[in-house]
């Protein structure tokens, strides 16, 4: 795919450089190669990320601090044709705690060591990668794009709330109307976050944590998963308040997962605005699930997951609040590799998901606030989660309890002189609904503990 991708860029680049002059008169001075390229576009990015993990009772708690920057370039486009690529490294700060094992419970570390890379712990500064590398075609509407890039839908995305994000190489057709796009793609490789590889699709299930199977032992589903590739295809349609959209995701010889959502404002008097929003998604098996031999397969051929998103809310002036809602089914677990994408949902807060999750409910409340102080803006959740039971693993893949999740965090968007510059700090908190008989095992980095988050951006 590189090759190719490569042969292509240079034959666009001769073709530009080198192309016939059909003028018989005075000859009219083109740029050169060199001007062209001069035209593209430079970007930059430099992150901090540091980032604290507080566990109740005896133990072991976890902190890090990590920096990194990375160089884009995007070259101007030439009768259509257009090149992309950026590079970004990482190297860590310190550290405490994140690379060794809990001496109570055994349990290794959750969130922080996806700062870096999860396959090579003792690796803290050659973590650097070559990220989106593309060719591009654009025809009027219609845009081609082979190579590696970044993709963003519901569920299939670049979960970039770490230091760095999903990339994703295969070709992508997008056609953007005036009030309806459409997305086709098939994707064979992907870069995950929390890792400096690339990984055939296949080769990506089960890369992070992978629970039990639904006959209650260790999932054994990493390296006995066959699939070619992932197919894509989303439509996206917005006119006078109604924003629709639709995505299927077909992971070969896997599964098929569906997703729509619809969401509608409505303008009143006063700066005031109502929306309301519904989501919902459908799951089945194809063929065995990845896998003939049912302990080692992803998904289950009787599995069928579905679940309903509902969201409320009101704007007004600086304010914005909303109730949201998740109910997911109990005829099977909603599964949808981590590695590929955080899920977008109503019910979503930061530091957990619903991947894994059935016979479940989600009741969340979240609050925005653009402050009085140019620049700075807030935003606050309270959720209430309710999984089944810890030992249900038909419906309860990774044995999450039931509990409670807050979140708040503050975000500062410099302006003027400092433009592109931003601080934000996450606080969240898990709580266990019932800590009565839960053991440290199934409290570390789950309940019962604070996530603390202060992260430095600078793009431009």
């Amino acid at each position: 795919m590189i090759r190719v991708l490569l042969a292509s860029f240079l034959i666009s680049l001769s073709s530009f450089a080198f192309g016939n002059d059909d003028q018989d008169t005075l000859k009219v001075r083109k740029p050169s190669l060199k001007e062209d390229l001069k035209s593209g576009k430079f970007d930059f990015h430099f992150r901090s990320y540091m980032m604290s993990t507080v566990n109740a009772g005896d133990v072991i708690d976890y902190a890090t601090l990590a920096a990194g920057a990375g160089i884009g370039y995007t070259s101007p486009e030439w009768n259509g044709l257009q090149v992309r690529f950026n590079g970004f490294f990482t190297y860590q700060v310190f550290e405490n705690n994140i690379r060794i094992a809990d001496p109570v419970t055994g349990g290794g570390n959750r969130y922080e060591i996806l700062l870096y890379d999860m396959n090579d712990v003792a690796n803290t500064n050659k973590l650097d990668r070559l990220e989106e590398l593309y060719l591009a075609y654009r025809k009027d509407r219609v845009k081609f794009v082979l190579g590696r890039q970044k993709i963003i839908t519901p569920l299939l995305n670049d979960q970039d709330n770490r230091m760095r994000p999903n990339v994703f190489q295969g070709l992508s057709v997008t056609y953007s109307g005036l009030k309806l796009k459409t997305t086709a793609m098939w994707i064979n490789q992907v870069t995950i976050r929390g890792t400096v590889d690339w990984y055939r699709i296949d080769d990506s299930f089960g890369v992070y944590s992978f629970g039990r199977n639904p006959f209650g032992e260790p999932s054994n589903y990493k390296g006995n998963i066959r699939s070619k590739g992932i197919g894509l295809l989303g439509l996206q349609y917005h006119d006078k308040g109604l924003t629709t959209q639709f995505w299927n995701y077909t992971a070969e010889n896997v599964f098929n997962m569906s997703f729509g959502q619809a969401e509608y404002t409505i303008n009143l008097p006063k700066s005031t605005r109502l929306y309301f929003g519904l989501q919902g998604f459908h799951q089945f098996a194809i063929s065995d699930g990845g896998n003939p031999n049912n302990q080692l397969t992803y998904i289950l051929p009787g599995e069928k997951a579905s679940g309903i998103g509902v969201k409320i809310g009101m704007f007004k002036g600086n304010h914005n609040l909303s109730f949201n809602y998740l109910g997911i089914n109990d005829k099977g677990r909603f599964l949808f590799p981590r590695e590929w994408g955080r899920e977008q949902l109503f019910a979503s807060m930061p530091r957990e998901r619903y991947e894994g999750a059935g016979d479940m409910s989600a009741y969340v409340l979240k609050y925005d606030l653009v402050t009085s102080v140019d620049g700075l803006f807030a935003q606050f959740g309270a959720g209430l989660v309710n999984h089944s039971g810890m030992t249900s693993f038909t419906t309860n893949k990774y044995g999450i309890p039931s509990y409670y999740h807050f979140t708040g965090m503050l975000e500062y968007r410099f302006r003027d002189y400092f433009e592109g510059l931003n601080f934000q700090f996450l606080a969240v908190n898990k709580t266990a609904q019932n800590s009565n008989g839960l053991t440290d095992n199934l409290r570390i980095n789950r309940v019962d503990m604070w996530n603390l988050n202060f992260i430095v951006d600078y793009k431009f």
